[in-house]
């Protein structure tokens, strides 16, 4: 990677070991070509096909987590940051990987990943969001591009080997472990780019109404967990080295800013993802039995009350999860959170009327969530009112445009409805969005044959088509 000066080689360089990673990994050609940028440093454009090419890629590697409470959470974050932080140069997406790793990473173009294990090692979403503004810095200001050394796309090469490790046996697998280790090490930012995610980070967070403080309490729990496991050091502290230095200038930063106006999130939202990522396990029943602990103690904290509730319903315990959601209710009414939860409970067991006075009551409190309107096209669609779910689905994927599940319910739905024309085209859509373009443009091209080419809406899938297949180039 370095030539007889010891120059660092040029971006094109690195670009190619994607390419030829991108290949080891998918055993093809597919036109990974056309996301090797230029020679004097990625535009934002080539930022953004490396993005797409990278997520690409991970699906065949990572498990992702599929489920909407966790999509939504970290999505939620992300967007009120990026709120925060000016104009945006492309389209930010955010994905949880399904894995037990005290890590998260971005890539150029916007895709931010984090990792159950360290959701799981949050004690508040403040400590998330210090996380997710540090990510999205190194997005923003193009700090891989930025990077000295040869780690500026070292993260596909990281993704390979640890492919290879599994699919391998005994000394090559462990020997492929040892090379993801050291290409983990190679990601390391330097020390002036740290810095500047760290103290642009925590800005962002705080101008989002987040407590920056977070920045620093989860600093220091990297910091303790470098010193409690110095052999097997977690993947984030690798990547982004912690120094005392590095915690001394978060605290520098959080006096600057002196006293900031918090908007604190429902304290029940990280606990109900965790609650989610502990469920997926085998030792799901622990996670009731605990909080059913927790109830005895305190039989009248709402908060608990809750939890178990819903640890309840994703065990199938529909019965005992009511009666706490509804014990929930009668202190804590103006939890918009609890009262959609309860509205899909009601649905679940088929009691519609009382599901759509709950959902109401929730978007009467919080008005612009998209998942309280997904659960609520969920819950007319199953008790057949298909054209008040559509409607529902259509808020949702307006209030969370790069969310592709409302689109693919719309697809779906339409298809029910008798309107094959607007179901290829949502299908198409949410295709798009999962980065699956051979069946993106299928879909849209079968909604244009439907809908006519020369009609207005035909026109206009048509031009969406254009875009597509241009990018596909």
């Amino acid at each position: 990677m370095f030539g007889p000066s010891g120059l660092r080689c040029s971006w094109r360089a690195h670009s190619v070991c994607v390419v030829l990673v991108s290949l080891l990994i998918s055993g093809c050609s597919s036109g990974l070509s056309s996301a090797i940028p230029s020679v004097s440093g990625p535009t934002e454009d080539e930022e953004v096909r490396i993005s797409r090419e990278f997520r690409r890629e991970a699906k065949k590697v990572l498990k992702f987590v599929n489920d909407p409470e966790v999509e939504r959470y970290i999505d939620r974050i992300g967007r009120r940051i990026l709120a925060a932080t000016g104009p945006l140069s492309f389209d930010y997406r955010f994905f949880v990987v399904d894995e037990d790793q005290l890590n998260a990473f971005s890539v150029p173009g916007g895709s931010i990943y984090v990792y159950t294990g360290l959701i799981e090692r949050t004690k508040n979403t403040d400590e998330l969001a210090g996380v997710l503004g540090h990510e999205i810095t190194h997005a923003k200001n193009h700090h891989m591009a930025r990077a000295s050394g040869p780690d500026a796309v070292s993260i596909l090469s990281l993704l390979a080997m640890v492919a290879l490790a599994r699919s391998g046996s005994g000394a090559q697998a462990a020997g492929m472990v040892g090379q993801a280790v050291s290409a983990t090490r190679q990601l390391a930012f330097s020390r002036q780019l740290e810095m500047e995610a760290d103290t642009l980070g925590t800005r962002y967070m705080a101008a989002a109404g987040y407590d920056p403080k977070g920045t620093i309490e989860f600093l220091k729990i990297l910091d303790q967990e470098r010193a409690l496991n110095p052999v097997d050091v977690p993947a984030y502290i690798l990547s982004h080295p912690i120094s005392q230095e590095r915690i001394a200038n978060a605290e520098l930063v959080v006096k600057s800013l002196g006293q900031t106006q918090s908007r604190p999130d429902d304290p029940t939202a990280l606990k109900k993802v965790q609650i989610v990522i502990r469920m997926d396990r085998a030792n799901r029943d622990d996670v009731v039995h605990e909080y059913e602990k927790l109830v005895k103690q305190a039989p009248r904290n709402p908060e608990l009350l809750y939890l178990l509730g819903y640890a309840q319903q994703r065990q199938g315990q529909l019965s005992e999860a009511r009666a706490n959601y509804e014990q929930a209710r009668k202190i804590w009414p103006e939890n918009a959170s609890l009262q959609r939860d309860l509205g899909r409970l009601y649905g679940e067991m088929g009691d519609f009327m009382k599901a759509r006075t709950a959902f109401d009551q929730s978007l009467a409190i919080e008005p612009n969530e998209p998942l309280t309107y997904l659960y609520l096209g969920e819950m007319l669609e199953k008790s057949g009112d298909l054209r008040s779910a559509v409607g529902s689905y259509l808020n949702a994927q307006n209030l969370a445009p790069l969310w592709d599940r409302p689109l693919y319910k719309l697809g779906m739905l339409y298809g029910k409805l008798d309107r094959p024309g607007d179901g290829y085209y949502y299908l198409g859509r949410a295709f798009a969005l999962q980065d699956e373009d051979d069946k993106a443009i299928n879909n849209l091209e079968r909604a244009v044959k439907i809908l006519g080419p020369n009609s207005p809406r035909g026109q206009l899938i048509q031009e969406e088509l254009n875009t597509l297949k241009k990018r596909k180039r």
